[in-house]
């Protein structure tokens, strides 16, 4: 009986724990501070989510640009968070684009999806939009605008995003966490495309 209580014991601490760091894990991804984001607003209005980040590059806007229009080859830079990135059809200044990436804030059967991503190119305004194909969480559409900083050598990128939710994951915090998440694993892949580290934000 006392070996069945203590077991009992165990395992109610091995779970509580474990549930601990799970919401520590959201915790983190929702608010917690990250180099990659200089500035950022997410809110959620019915069943979208409203995303703006602000992230700025130690790269020319021409170098930052081109790196993130090839997102087929994001596997490349960060394989532990995107397993494949894969171009399927290029036309014109479109490419549509599946990815398996894996997002750790999810839960158990959830934490890798497939998606495919149809990107459209706007070189002469340094701009890029984009727009989920085939997504099980959430349709997404997107916004990537490009701007020098005053010295000509690093670059902000002003992001917007809707996710309109589809209903897979309930909890509003772990999806907020994984948008957010989402966007600073793309982030870090484009600092490592581009040889660079996060940049912190210009002083005013």
């Amino acid at each position: 009986m006392k070996v069945i209580m203590a077991l009992v014991v165990i395992l109610v601490v091995a779970i509580g724990g474990y549930l601990l760091y799970a919401r520590h894990k959201v915790e983190v991804a929702i608010s917690g501070p990250a180099k990659e984001i200089v500035s950022e607003s997410i809110s959620k209005s019915g069943d979208t989510w409203n995303l703006q980040f602000v992230s700025k590059f130690d790269a020319p806007v021409d170098k930052v640009y081109e790196a993130f229009s090839q997102p087929e080859r994001v596997h490349e830079y960060a394989p532990e968070s995107f397993l494949k990135s894969e171009l399927v059809k290029g036309e014109g200044n479109t490419k549509l684009v599946e990815v398996v990436g894996k997002l750790d804030i999810l839960p158990p059967g959830f934490k890798v999806q497939t998606a495919r991503v149809e990107y459209s190119f706007f070189p002469g305004e340094h701009r890029i939009t984009s727009r989920s194909v085939d997504s099980k969480l959430a349709d997404l559409t997107a916004e990537y605008k490009f701007d020098p900083t005053p010295d000509g050598k690093g670059t902000i990128l002003h992001f917007t995003q809707q996710a309109k939710d589809k209903g897979q994951i309930p909890i509003e915090d772990v999806q907020k966490g994984a948008l957010r998440e989402l966007y600073i694993t793309q982030v870090r892949a484009v600092n490592k495309a581009v040889g660079a580290a996060p940049a912190e934000a210009p002083q005013s």
